[in-house]
């Protein structure tokens, strides 16, 4: 499972149904024989039944539909091959299962004093491993609002790395941005240096990746972090991202269903992240975002939307930004037309349902 890259958080089921109370995505290995099967038939009907993604898997695309019962044939297939095909396909899966996004973003909070080029040495890191970080100095422009863009680059990365170094609590942003986070239940990752620095005040009781003086190494006046310790470094930041979405999507479906059943509501899970939320005169799609919605979240649920049948009901994206400025505010209204979409802060869902 760990030499897939298979999260601890995914349960693996072999051949019996899916579960109904969680998000989940089914995976077809195609042949010849299993598209004559009349199980596999009936498990694949069943799961496109409850618009469950499936993701057909075979190792040759050009006989496709020799391979595939009629059910999966319109649908997109993926080629096994290669020795790395185990880990492209459980990267695949984690990304449909929202615990990976395909492009992973992380804030990293530093002090620029004594902090400055490990901060520069996670970011290169990260982006060579298929993260989007997000470093001030870096992404924010001259003469840009440099707090209403940390705030929005908060709420979109929605994963704060800080790094705790000796100076790291003297810095007013490094607080702001740690309170932000801890303020908006973000996931949050410490690196904490060696000889117990000062904590950034409101971080105490929160988990701590400890460094040891052998981790570091001097470079221009700076301490960075060895090739041992950057490895090590990158898997925490790497499993605590994959927790902490998790968390945040869950928290946000549960409030969601929380507030439906308390009117009376029926909830049914859809696959990645997303449930039907059904009464006698109401019946609605509703998606999470765990950062500031995007036009690609509104665009995948009208998508989710427009398949469910009979009579494609509204859609209704809650998302974890309690406040939206007004240039993504209107961008998002702008994207969302005279199509049935209503987006909805975590903080409002109660008066909504």
């Amino acid at each position: 499972m760990n030499g897939l890259g298979i999260h601890k958080s995914v349960t693996v089921a072999v051949n019996p149904g899916p579960p109904t109370s969680e998000p989940a995505v089914a995976v077809y290995l195609g042949s010849p024989a299993a598209a004559a099967d009349p199980g596999c038939i009936a498990m694949v009907d069943a799961a496109l039944g409850r618009l469950q993604l499936i993701v057909p898997v075979v190792d040759d695309l050009t006989h496709y539909s020799a391979q595939v019962p009629p059910g999966l044939q319109p649908l997109n297939g993926w080629r096994w091959f290669g020795p790395d095909a185990p880990r492209r396909l459980a990267r695949l899966l984690l990304e449909e299962l929202g615990i990976e996004e395909r492009q992973r973003s992380v804030f990293i909070s530093h002090k620029r004093e004594d902090g400055l080029l490990a901060a520069e040495q996670l970011y290169e890191r990260l982006v060579k491993s298929s993260f989007r970080p997000f470093i001030d100095r870096f992404d924010i422009r001259p003469g840009a609002d440099v707090q209403a863009m940390i705030a929005d680059a908060l709420e979109a990365h929605a994963f704060l790395l800080l790094l705790e170094t000796p100076l790291a609590h003297t810095s007013e942003w490094v607080y702001d941005e740690v309170e932000y986070a801890l303020s908006h239940a973000m996931a949050l990752h410490i690196i904490t240096w060696p000889g117990n620095p000062t904590e950034v005040p409101g971080s105490g009781r929160l988990r701590r990746q400890q460094l040891q003086g052998t981790d570091l190494a001097p470079a221009k006046g700076y301490q960075i972090l060895t090739d041992g310790a950057l490895d090590a470094a990158f898997s925490e930041i790497e499993e605590a991202h994959a927790v902490g979405l998790v968390r945040r999507r869950r928290n946000l479906l549960r409030s969601v269903e929380d507030a439906a059943v308390a009117r009376g509501l029926r909830c049914t899970p859809l696959q990645s992240w997303r449930l039907l939320v059904e009464g006698p005169n109401r019946r609605e799609v509703v998606a999470v975002s765990p950062r500031l919605p995007d036009v690609d979240d509104l665009r995948q649920l009208d998508m989710l939307r427009v398949g469910t049948r009979p009579n494609p009901p509204p859609g209704v994206l809650v998302h974890a930004a309690r406040v939206l400025r007004d240039d993504r505010r209107n961008l998002l209204g702008w994207a969302t037309g005279d199509r049935p979409l209503t987006l909805v802060p975590e903080n409002a869902v109660g008066g909504y349902w």
